[in-house]
């Protein structure tokens, strides 16, 4: 038999020792959960800065240049030089050719100086597939084609509009817009998840 004092002593040693375990498997599970709080506080943070920052691309650098480079485009497909109206001569050429150049000067000129603008200022925004040598070819070409409006010279065939520069700009801004949605998505999948759960 043991004595009572032994058997206190034992079992006040056995609840202290269990105590300590205690004391370090819970100081072990806070240093967890702080840990994993801080790695989802961390994402959390590097997922909306990238939300933002794809919000700002799109905001600030290719959804204004698709529209003014759209209007440009629309402008010169309708009555431009090359335009089928021109070529087939549907209106009057003096006239066609007077709209025209009105046009170019009040529309297409403006929007290609704000064009170079955004570029000039943003081009921090450029996507990380997308290549600057089409910015900064519009770039020579819009400020030649400043030059060139005032008086007309043979070598502005020196400073072509780089064509690419708008697929490049639909191209990059759809890719924005799919990894903004996808990223809504999976946050809503998530969402949907949690909530089914919670509530069966």
């Amino acid at each position: 038999m043991i004595d009572k004092g032994l058997a206190t002593l034992l079992a006040s040693s056995v609840a202290a020792l269990a105590s300590i375990i205690g004391l370090f498997v819970s100081a072990s599970l806070s240093r967890k959960q702080e840990n994993l709080k801080h790695k989802l506080e961390t994402k959390r943070s590097i997922n909306k800065e990238s939300r933002e920052f794809k919000l700002n691309q799109l905001t600030e650098f290719y959804d204004p240049i698709y529209a003014l480079l759209s209007a440009n485009k629309d402008v010169f497909e309708r009555i431009g030089p090359t335009s089928p109206a021109r070529k087939e001569e549907q209106f009057n050429n003096e006239e066609t050719a007077e709209v025209w150049a009105k046009l170019s000067t009040e529309v297409i000129l403006p929007n290609n100086i704000k064009v170079l603008e955004i570029i000039q200022k943003k081009l921090h925004l450029l996507s990380d597939s997308d290549d600057d040598e089409v910015y900064l070819e519009f770039v020579t070409h819009a400020q030649a084609y400043r030059v060139f409006k005032e008086k007309t010279y043979e070598a502005y065939v020196l400073f072509p509009y780089p064509s690419k520069i708008y697929t490049t700009v639909v191209r990059e801004r759809e890719k924005i817009k799919n990894d903004i949605f996808k990223n809504y998505e999976l946050k809503l999948g998530w969402f949907k998840k949690w909530l089914c759960s919670t509530h069966l």
